[in-house]
């Protein structure tokens, strides 16, 4: 078996973490008397996933991310918000949505009894176990390693380093699975790990970073994984 060691995204590659944004931000216009329109959906997304690659590029710290998103996305519309307490809330009702990626449950189960296997992610502690939890796939994973524990975020080399370092197995053993070229693609370029491109859009890919392998359903990792 080429590939033993098998390290997931979480993001976008297992959660479905759009889906599961979009339930609580429902949720949450309940609260703070805000429809969330369609259009109004797009731009938390737009502004969300511009401050998540700023924080891959270290232009930004994570708590000033959490702490401004908000204030900042509400600013856009004319509201006035306590952009602290909005995100504390945004975070209660966000870690109960528990949406997976299709076949991202029978593909773990799957795999895990063949591999080890372990998450690798940016995202917020509390929600990535909860949501594992609530999803029954807390059980598929050997280990969590999340940038909030290591004290960097992918891309940086130094993420990868230390979870190598932990799981004590020769890197060429190990394959990053993510959907992000800049996070995990990027990362696992920078760290000599091969990759799998979680590409379900199948969008060009117009970066320098490059995938050993794309796929655009999980079930493909079956057949990548046997090898």
């Amino acid at each position: 078996m080429k590939y033993p060691i098998l390290l997931f995204d979480l993001d976008n590659t297992i959660l479905d973490t759009k889906a599961n944004a979009e339930k609580a931000l429902h949720k949450l216009s309940k609260q703070i008397d805000f429809p969330f329109t369609d259009d109004q959906i797009a731009y938390w997304h737009e502004l969300n996933d511009d401050l998540w690659e700023k924080l891959e590029r270290k232009e930004i710290e994570r708590d000033d991310l959490l702490n401004t998103r908000f204030e900042l996305y509400f600013d856009h519309f004319g509201k006035k918000v306590d952009g602290i307490k909005v995100n504390a809330t945004y975070l209660e009702l966000f870690k109960l949505e528990n949406i997976l990626i299709p076949h991202a449950k029978s593909v773990l189960d799957t795999l895990h009894q063949s591999h080890r296997i372990f998450a690798v992610s940016n995202g917020t502690k509390e929600k990535q176990y909860s949501q594992l939890t609530r999803s029954n796939l807390l059980i598929d994973f050997d280990d969590l390693y999340l940038s909030e524990d290591l004290g960097y975020q992918k891309p940086d080399p130094n993420f990868f380093k230390a979870v190598i370092d932990k799981i004590g197995v020769d890197q060429q053993k190990m394959l990053v699975i993510g959907d992000s070229l800049t996070a995990d693609i990027s990362g696992a370029n920078a760290a000599h790990l091969d990759s799998v491109w979680f590409n379900p859009k199948e969008i060009t890919n117009e970066t320098t970073f490059k995938e050993t392998y794309e796929i655009k359903d999980l079930d493909q990792l079956i057949k990548i994984t046997n090898l």
